[in-house]
């Protein structure tokens, strides 16, 4: 059975242009969920995925921030399913819009803390319920929680990609979210292809087409699939008001070849 072996998260992650001017920083903890995964003999528009064949499905979540993300990524997918002879070119991915991420306290002898734009220490926190203007469920793709800067440790985070378009977002500008001010969130990719960019609160996955290095024609033979990606800028945090920050998902650096 021909096995695809692919380091399955490191696909996932698209750029949000609001924080063009966000400072950005190391991940700790970056775990996404693959929900489904396809070969596409092109991508004739959008994340129209030509010709898809999927080779994997099911949630499946992974930290592609640990050192040994490479050895451990699991195989998710089976390329028995391609017929032989055809080519493919790119690779679609369905993910979680739901992402958990922690920074890093590591100070000395390299400071890998992350940062606010004005140089601020920004924390990942555990999430409760007094983060949001009502509740985590409610809220998750339309408030991004407000943090005290300079906190004394980092915990895991929930962090979503937000609702996209005009002032459908609220950065809380407290630990309460007492006040809010309203921001526009817009998505756009360094190293996929496309990506959907009109996510809503009935979305609760997101969709992203990859190319491949070069393209890949199924043979008898298992393919060799290598991938590549970092997380040294996978976060970036936002001063607020001077003393709350907030933290948002970047995209890590990811390429893919299969021969």
């Amino acid at each position: 059975m021909r096995k695809l072996y692919i380091i399955l998260f490191s696909v996932l992650f698209l750029l949000i242009t609001k924080n063009a001017f966000a400072a950005k920083g190391v991940a700790a903890v970056y775990k996404v969920t693959m929900n489904e995964a396809a070969l596409c003999t092109g991508n004739s528009s959008g994340t129209t995925c030509d010709g898809k064949v999927t080779i994997g499905s099911g949630d499946k979540t992974i930290d592609i921030a640990s050192v040994d993300a490479g050895a451990t990524a699991s195989t998710y997918g089976d390329t028995a399913l391609l017929p032989l002879g055809t080519t493919y070119t790119h690779m679609w991915v369905k993910i979680s819009r739901k992402f958990t991420i922690k920074t890093s306290d590591t100070a000395t002898p390299t400071d890998l803390r992350l940062k606010t734009d004005n140089g601020d220490v920004c924390k990942s926190v555990g999430n409760t319920t007094r983060m949001y203007a009502t509740d985590e469920a409610t809220d998750k793709y339309t408030h991004v929680p407000g943090i005290t800067e300079a906190g004394s440790a980092s915990f895991e985070q929930n962090a979503y990609l937000m609702n996209s378009g005009t002032n459908n977002v609220k950065f809380c500008l407290s630990t309460s979210c007492a006040t809010t001010n309203n921001q526009t969130f817009s998505y756009s990719c360094t190293h996929c292809t496309a990506q959907k960019t009109d996510l809503d609160g009935d979305d609760d996955y997101h969709e992203l087409i990859y190319a491949l290095s070069t393209p890949y024609t199924v043979t008898m033979i298992p393919p060799e699939i290598t991938m590549s990606f970092g997380t040294a800028e996978a976060l970036s945090a936002n001063d607020v008001t001077g003393s709350i920050c907030n933290i948002t998902a970047e995209e890590p650096v990811f390429t893919v070849t299969i021969k």
